[in-house]
């Protein structure tokens, strides 16, 4: 593999914890806001909060506290404020008691007051570690039980979101997490979903858990055995390259690899001929995936062959692929293909398999290999 895979890891580590603030300041505000539409004049009270100072937050933390109950306005008034600022959210922190009249409301019967509520800790979880700490230990449990019910997408969106938040930026509360069974409840979840709009929430809360480096061979496994029988996603290659880059060689040799291969193959097939360039990382985490199982063993290179033939006029041209790419100056792309495509020549030399695809995509003698790489 290349030398430089783990620096690369951390990049899309680190990208992905920038992701996901940048996301708390546009996308969240604008989904929340369509989703509280339906809350009548409650809507439109929004529409003039500009700036929550900080006494506010102050004065409406102690208030709630006092009566044991938030009215909704409270609610959005103390989210838009823990957006505003991280010293809002470390002046609400501060007043012992004030969390759990917010997760009182999360866990009641009104869904309205519930999604209210749920977004008010999604805002909060932006604070430090000792701040996502306290919410993973008073409310981690019920949004984890939250997350796994899909009749509400809008609050199961949100709790979602708030447990990334925790899993991105706390280790204190992550560990809090873990004992609550965040991975398990996330997997399971993972085995059984349809949309994917909630797979992809799922599959980013397990990635960033997953930088912890805490699962085990078999939780890996487990995790890798959801994608059976699915088309992968660019989400879902992110996911699986993790878990291949924490497996040992010899745990490739499992059940799932066959049909991760086939799915692999099959995704470089349908962007072959397209505009590649915004394809080049899930291009890249498949070439990887692959390259993971062909140093693994030599039947996975016979495996690889005996798709591509089986597919036909269906399965990828490396070739083309590898031209494509060439033209659209990915490099790094390029660069990992044609060690690939290296190791498969070198590996498969005595495979009739090879002999058959070669025979319609001679990939050896096709490839146009831009200068920069000579």
């Amino acid at each position: 593999m290349d030398v430089d895979q783990r620096p690369l890891v951390e990049q899309i580590r680190n990208q992905k914890r920038n992701e996901l603030k940048l996301d708390q300041k546009s996308h969240r505000k604008k989904e929340l806001d369509r989703n509280r539409a339906g809350l009548g004049e409650l809507h439109h009270s929004i529409g003039i909060i500009e700036h929550i100072p900080e006494q506010e937050v102050k004065a409406l933390a102690g208030r709630i506290k006092r009566r044991k109950r938030c009215e909704p306005l409270d609610l959005v008034r103390l989210s838009y404020g823990f957006q505003q600022s991280r010293e809002n959210i470390s002046h609400f922190i501060r007043i012992t008691g004030a969390i759990n009249v917010i997760v009182k409301e999360l866990t009641g019967n009104d869904y309205n007051l519930q999604l209210l509520a749920a977004e008010c800790l999604c805002n909060l979880s932006l604070g430090d570690d000792v701040c996502c700490e306290k919410i993973a230990s008073f409310s981690g449990a019920y949004l984890i039980a939250l997350s796994e019910n899909p009749n509400f997408r809008p609050l199961q969106q949100t709790c979602l979101w708030t447990l990334q938040n925790i899993v991105a930026s706390s280790p204190k509360g992550t560990k809090v997490l873990f004992s609550q069974g965040l991975v398990v409840v996330m997997i399971r979840l993972l085995a059984s979903v349809t949309d994917q709009e909630a797979a992809d929430d799922i599959i980013l809360t397990l990635e960033l858990a997953l930088n912890y480096e805490q699962e085990t061979e078999a939780t890996l496994a487990r995790i890798v055995k959801c994608f059976v029988g699915r088309v992968l996603q660019p989400s879902s290659l992110r996911l699986l390259h993790k878990c291949y880059n924490l497996m040992p060689t010899d745990q490739l040799l499992h059940e799932s690899s066959v049909d991760i291969i086939h799915s692999c193959l099959n995704f470089l097939s349908s962007v072959t001929g397209t505009h590649l360039q915004p394809q080049a990382a899930p291009i890249l985490l498949s070439i990887r995936i692959l390259a993971h199982h062909v140093v693994a063993s030599q039947q996975y290179v016979a495996e690889i062959f005996r798709h591509l033939v089986q597919q036909q006029q269906q399965a990828v041209k490396f070739s083309v692929l590898f031209n494509g790419c060439a033209a659209e100056e990915m490099l790094p792309v390029c660069k990992e293909l044609l060690w690939f495509l290296g190791q498969l020549h070198t590996d498969g030399s005595s495979n009739e398999g090879m002999r058959i695809y070669l025979s319609y995509d001679n990939f050896v003698e096709h490839l146009s290999v831009p200068k920069a790489l000579m």
